[in-house]
């Protein structure tokens, strides 16, 4: 059928048409007969289908149909269906261009697309690229029996995984069905005006690798913008932070109310969706849950091909899961790369030491991997990055870690460059940070008290005012040191509850004047905090290195702040304003960042 459609469209007949309009039908006309030429007679059924909106035709089929028409002369058609692109959507540029140049023909000859002669040509061209965009998405449109190459295994708990495909400007839709990811829609994506691999802040470049969304951010709390709303990604990412890439704030987001869509290359480095896709998206995808995978090209392989990759991938964590299970790991090294680096930047011996507290004497069968999930790094190098979540039936009973690690392919081994392990429940083979810094903070304060009275007891007599000096500077520096264990101790039991999703217990920790962060209502804020803490199946929160700095009432803290959420790890700067109220430290301000 594209042949003969393709037969049909003759340049002399169209003289009056355009000879850009008849270039980018001749395009189409090439690229359809291309899918038919390359796939079987029955394949043509097997493509994908696009999940329509059940009160909106698909946009890209439609345009197709368009070019079809204009292809064969067919321009009453043609402008039949660009008017139901336009009553469907609007604001649909690109479908307003060429219905401008079909009402142009009646008229005059036109020469080029775009009319009237003074549309700026930069604009001309980001139509014509997304027209082509648009077409390329239906044309290259994977078989159904096909699995991108990036997603090796989805995890038990992950119901749908997305992929981006750069070249194709399309971002895909996965479902998790019996353990395989089969397409349920695709979507027309803008990336970053100068393409991808994002490096530096303002590079206008879209980053390239594997992301967790990690919050929703509502379209009223926005500017207009960003259309509906946001899905900000965990960009930077463990890797990212390890090549020293920078910038934040990547997310996948909607368009101004005034637009449709946008050409390809438009962001600053978000992805962006139309509208009505980016509602339709965000109705799947789950919160610290779902990955986003963005690649410059993805490569579809069959599902024999999928299912020997997978299991390669797996083998590696199972030989991994053996040798950590033996006594002190004698083997364990050879899964790690000479050049690792853990989260916190320890060498590989520093590493290796700790992997074998509390350990000693257990079975094989006491360590168990589940919640896996793996995938294959976007970009240059040759990596697969792996989450699970490791249990340990420990001589005092059960504990489980999530761990995170990046293996790469070095003189054809695959060995592990990146590791990250971070504590979710049962018994605790290394003591927490803010407690151990709590601890100490307790300890320095009783030692000051010794010397302080080793002093008293040593020095000549002193007079009644320097007593009282003296007396009052010990005073005010143990009152200080009590309130520094004071803040830690309430900070500790914040992290606590925070871990344990004891909602109630958590809310109470702040106090009734809170500054929220976007100075909504107290009520809008509890709410939102409430869904995103109790809607997440486990949550571990640490501290590093906290610092106090006391000032009668108040106390300002900061710390590193280390959060898992199912497969989302986060790490980030965060400093609390605390005022004491009837007795109580409570957090009046929270801030992200340095």
């Amino acid at each position: 059928m594209f042949l003969f459609f393709c037969s049909t469209f003759h340049a002399p007949k169209l003289s009056y048409f355009g000879k850009s309009l008849f270039l980018s039908a001749l395009l189409i006309c090439v690229l359809l007969s291309e899918v038919s030429l390359a796939r079987p007679a029955r394949a043509a059924q097997e493509i994908a289908k696009p999940v329509l909106n059940v009160n909106r035709p698909n946009p890209d089929l439609l345009l197709i149909e368009v070019y079809k028409n204009l292809a064969s002369n067919d321009f009453k058609s043609a402008q039949s269906k660009v008017d139901e692109l336009l009553n469907a959507y609007p604001n649909f540029q690109l479908a307003h261009l060429i219905r401008g140049d079909l009402i142009a023909m009646r008229t005059r000859p036109i020469n080029r697309i775009g009319v009237p002669g003074n549309a700026p040509k930069e604009k001309l061209k980001d139509l014509h690229d997304e027209a082509q965009a648009r077409i390329r998405a239906i044309t290259e449109r994977p078989l159904v029996e096909l699995v991108p190459s990036n997603i090796l295994q989805m995890g038990e708990e992950q119901r749908y995984a997305l992929a981006m495909d750069a070249k194709r400007a399309r971002l895909y839709l996965y479902e998790n069905i019996a353990g395989t990811p089969t397409l349920v829609a695709d979507y027309y994506v803008s990336q970053g005006k100068l393409g991808m691999d994002k490096t530096k802040v303002g590079d206008q470049r879209t980053p390239l690798g594997v992301y967790y969304i990690t919050s929703r951010l509502p379209g009223a709390k926005l500017p207009d913008f960003y259309g509906p709303g946001a899905l900000p990604l965990s960009y930077p990412n463990e890797w990212d932070k390890s090549k020293g890439r920078g910038g934040s704030g990547i997310w996948l987001h909607g368009v101004p109310s005034g637009n449709y869509s946008r050409p390809p290359l438009a962001s600053d480095g978000c992805v962006v969706l139309s509208n009505p896709d980016f509602l339709a998206l965000s109705s799947f995808v789950e919160i610290a849950k779902t990955p986003v995978i963005i690649s410059e090209h993805l490569d579809f392989i069959s599902r024999p091909a999928w299912t020997a990759e997978k299991q390669s991938a797996r083998k590696l964590l199972d030989n991994w899961r053996q040798d950590f299970a033996q006594v002190g790991g004698l083997n364990l090294n050879r899964h790690y790369s000479k050049n690792f680096k853990s989260a916190s930047g320890e060498g590989l011996n520093n590493w290796l030491a700790k992997q074998s507290i509390g350990l000693t004497g257990l079975a094989e069968s006491a360590f168990r991997l589940r919640e896996v999930s793996q995938f294959r790094y976007p970009g240059k190098e040759d990596m697969i990055v792996s989450n699970f979540t490791l249990d340990i039936n420990t001589l005092k009973g059960p504990a489980s870690y999530k761990r995170h690690q990046y293996w790469v392919k070095e003189a054809n081994q695959w060995r592990i460059i990146f590791e990250e392990q971070n504590y979710i429940a049962g018994v605790k083979l290394e003591s927490e940070p803010v407690k151990t810094e709590a601890i100490k903070i307790a300890a320095n304060g009783l030692r000051a008290d010794i010397k302080a009275n080793g002093v008293t007891q040593t020095q000549p007599t002193k007079t009644a005012s320097n007593d009282k000096a003296e007396a009052d500077k010990n005073k005010s520096s143990k009152q200080t040191e009590r309130a520094n264990v004071e803040v830690l101790k309430t900070i500790d039991h914040w992290v606590s509850v925070w871990s344990n999703k004891n909602t109630k217990a958590y809310l109470a920790h702040y106090a009734k004047d809170f500054q929220t962060p976007n100075g909504e209502s107290r009520k809008s804020w509890m709410e939102e905090r409430t869904s995103r803490i109790e809607g997440k199946s486990r949550i571990t929160v640490k501290l590093e290195k906290p610092t106090v700095t006391i000032d009668g009432n108040t106390a300002l803290v900061k710390f590193r702040q280390n959060y898992q959420a199912g497969a989302l790890v986060a790490s980030s700067r965060k400093t609390l304003h605390m005022i004491k109220q009837d007795g109580k430290w409570l957090i009046k301000q929270e801030k992200t960042g340095s």
